[in-house]
């Protein structure tokens, strides 16, 4: 019987050479499935599929027609077909189902990394490639080296890549067997990119306050893609507890059970494991000698029990009421000086009260931000606004944000802010 595979064997999904993703990685450049092609084209086309996925695709995959329709403003019917049979037969787009004639198709995530690595000269690719296309693009904002047209295309484009990343991720976790996602277990151990979205995202709203939506697009598939990566590990530890299979887990699980379980979690590993039986004799002097040197610890006197609870309303409820009760305060305050819109800026309303309501009013702005459970973000600006002869004579611009309560759900248009890096 062949050897099961793990999740520490060095796998690739189909290909016992580990070569199967080099036909998508060659495709956006081959003239056929043997060749490589010069004609810039070929590459424009491969680059307009790719948009168009991130643009709007899905799980779902999309249409001949729609991908046609997409690449008509850069090839002609004639190149679109040609290109389009070459990506095909080397897999940079894939039929939904894996069948011969699915209708819909689905972009390969390795040719999208290929393209990035063709703009870059070479460089590796993937969900890193993206990281790093963050970074650069983070480093380029900060020594001025881009323009504000430069950053709208590069935040764009690692926009583009992770929703493409994501679909692909959802779909082998919602379609595919486990053993395909114990060879893609590796790629996504760490997700690093939402953090890099972040930096990237505050830097360039310190700059450019117009690009605000676009940036928060870009937060929006980060986060999508770090659920999709949740939803991975998800399904990937259901099987390793269905299956009590050990080699399922990964080595930082080991240390998380061992810290977080229960001693009889833990005692179950050894519950079929047998031991040999103790073989130590013990002399009767030798007992005697140990009781001589060890006297046996004075007594302790417990402390007497605790009065029952007196009958009444459970405290710890009590409790969380009140602090229910507080959030919904806070969220009204928040709701109140927003006026209802998603975006407004408080400073004015907060300038015109008392400097002491001013001031509660803030702290109220500052614990909503702060709280998970209510959808709103807060950006303080660095700015000083002095008005001696008014009720609040120091005064920073406050903004505040609502959050979409779902980023996979909002219109494309839906613009919210991120939260700002000041405290």
């Amino acid at each position: 019987m062949p050897d099961q595979p793990d999740l520490f064997s060095a796998q690739q999904e189909g290909d016992a050479e580990g070569l199967e993703h080099i036909p998508p990685f060659v495709a956006p450049v081959a003239a056929a499935p043997s060749s490589v092609t010069r004609d810039p084209v070929a590459l424009r086309i491969a680059e307009a599929i790719r948009d168009v996925f991130g643009d709007f695709g899905s799980e779902h995959g999309l249409s001949r027609g729609e991908i046609a329709q997409a690449c008509a403003a850069v090839a002609s019917v004639g190149e679109f077909d040609a290109r389009f049979r070459v990506f095909i037969k080397l897999r940079l787009l894939e039929s939904l189902r894996g069948k011969a004639h699915d209708p819909r198709y689905v972009f390969n995530p390795t040719s999208g990394a290929a393209l990035l690595v063709y703009e870059r000269l070479g460089e590796a690719g993937g969900v890193q490639e993206i990281t790093m296309l963050l970074d650069r693009t983070r480093e380029g904002l900060l020594n001025g080296s881009l323009t504000e047209e430069q950053l709208v295309a590069k935040i764009t484009q690692a926009r583009r890549s992770l929703a493409n990343y994501t679909n692909h991720l959802l779909r082998l976790v919602r379609t595919r067997p486990i053993e395909e996602l114990l060879g893609q277990r590796h790629h996504h151990a760490h997700t690093t990119s939402l953090e890099e979205a972040k930096h990237l995202v505050h830097a360039v709203a310190e700059q450019y306050p117009a690009l605000r939506p676009a940036g928060t697009r870009l937060i929006q598939e980060a986060l999508r893609y770090t659920a999709a990566v949740n939803e991975f590990h998800d399904r990937l530890m259901q099987q390793a507890t269905t299956r009590r299979d050990f080699s399922m887990l990964l080595p930082e699980q080991y240390v998380t059970a061992a810290r977080r379980a229960s001693a009889a979690a833990l005692a179950q590993v050894f519950a079929t494991t047998v031991f040999d039986p103790p073989h130590v004799q013990i002399t009767t002097g030798q007992v005697l000698t140990a009781a001589a040197h060890h006297q046996p610890p004075p007594p302790r006197q417990r402390l007497p029990r605790p009065p029952s609870q007196p009958p009444g309303p459970d405290p710890v409820e009590t409790a969380r009421a009140k602090a229910a009760l507080a959030r919904q305060r806070r969220e009204a305050t928040v709701t109140l000086l927003m006026a209802g819109k998603d975006e407004a800026d408080v400073t004015a309303a907060l300038r015109a009260l008392p400097w002491q309501a001013a001031v509660k009013h803030l702290v109220e702005l500052l614990r909503a931000a702060a709280d998970p459970a209510i959808p709103f973000m807060l950006d303080i600006s660095r700015e000083i606004i002095v008005d001696a002869a008014g009720p609040v004579t120091y005064a920073s611009p406050v903004t505040a944000y609502r959050i979409p309560d779902s980023p996979q759900g909002m219109d494309d248009d839906t613009e919210a802010a991120p939260q700002s890096p000041h405290e």
